[in-house]
């Protein structure tokens, strides 16, 4: 009796499994770009098959050729690759020169950089697919500035380094959970979310690349992305109930964390912060409604449940009652003069 051979991950999640080299060639094209595919010892037998598991800004895959095989995809333009050798061993090429990767030695391609790849026979990968602008995105958030230019990583992903095995960890229980559905489906958009940002800025983090230094000169970059990720949550959710463990765990930090942030940039509690921008919203509904909506709604849409508290909120943030406001705005409209 043989021994059973290991699951394949995201087995329940296959695309194909194909003999065919034309076939396989337009399936990974469609979900990623157009590319040459080259079988590269014609002695070799072809057997390839991809599994993906699809997010918002990323996707989870796993591919094999079976055979020794070209690939060609040139620029991806659109997203970065990044490939985790499970077995096998590949060349690949990124406008850098070739780069060996096997067990314990990934990849990861820019997409502004030509690509030219040699899956060796047996060789089988984990890719994570990254929107090139969500990821330009989470750099700038990180930094807390614009850049230039696009993010260009080091092609070589060693796991050697600490830090990049703990993020392949993360990336192999990403697979794990989403072969249980707990993540890349769509069963919680919220959770989904918080675990790509996090594999994002991880990798950012601990991936060398020309904007390392700036990473590590940024005072408290780490501390800011969990400030700005949390900041982002209260203004798209303002209207939701929220407590400090919701926003925390949008932040991917702790509450305890959170708080620390909090105190340290605005001099405020989470929850105090949340309440002045709701109340801030609640004025420029009343403002821009120029008084024809009704208090109890606009209070509603700024999230207060309670008109009362809200009331005595307001009075307290803006020394005039909601009413006094919604009136001001009222006689201004009559009058035909801007009431903001």
């Amino acid at each position: 009796m043989t021994a059973r051979e290991p699951k394949e991950p995201l087995s329940q999640r296959r695309l194909f499994q194909t003999t065919e080299l034309d076939e396989a060639r337009a399936i990974v094209a469609d979900k990623f770009c157009d590319h040459r595919l080259d079988i590269a010892t014609q002695a070799d037998r072809f057997d390839a098959c991809h599994h993906r598991a699809e997010g918002r800004a990323t996707s989870l895959n796993y591919i094999r050729y079976g055979a020794d095989v070209r690939i060609a995809p040139g620029e991806l333009h659109s997203f970065y690759l990044v490939q985790i050798p499970l077995a096998g061993a590949a060349e690949i090429d990124n406008h850098g020169g070739d780069v060996l990767t096997h067990r314990g030695r990934g990849s990861v391609l820019n997409p502004h950089r030509e690509t030219r790849m040699r899956w060796r026979e047996g060789c089988t990968q984990l890719l994570l697919q990254i929107d090139a602008k969500t990821l330009q995105n989470e750099a700038e958030t990180l930094l807390g500035t614009s850049l230039n230019a696009p993010v260009t990583f080091e092609t070589a992903v060693d796991e050697t380094r600490t830090a990049t095995a703990n993020w392949v960890r993360k990336l192999k229980t990403c697979f794990g959970l989403a072969e249980q559905n707990v993540v890349f489906g769509d069963s919680n958009p919220g959770t989904q979310m918080r675990v790509e940002r996090e594999l994002i800025g991880d990798f950012l983090a601990s991936q060398p690349s020309n904007i390392s230094n700036l990473i590590a000169s940024a005072p408290g970059a780490q501390a800011n992305i969990y400030l700005r990720r949390a900041v982002q949550f209260i203004h798209a959710n303002l209207s939701l109930p929220l407590s400090v463990a919701d926003i925390a765990s949008a932040a991917n930090t702790t509450p305890r964390n959170l708080q620390l942030q909090f105190q340290t940039e605005f001099g405020l509690t989470p929850m105090r912060y949340l309440r002045q921008e709701r109340l801030a919203l609640a004025r420029r509904l009343i403002l821009e409604t120029q008084g024809s909506e009704a208090l109890g709604d606009i209070a509603d849409r700024a999230g207060f449940s309670h008109f009362g508290r809200f009331s005595i909120a307001y009075r307290q943030q803006f020394n005039e009652a909601p009413r006094d406001t919604k009136l001001r705005a009222t006689q201004m409209q009559a009058a035909g003069l801007d009431q903001h």
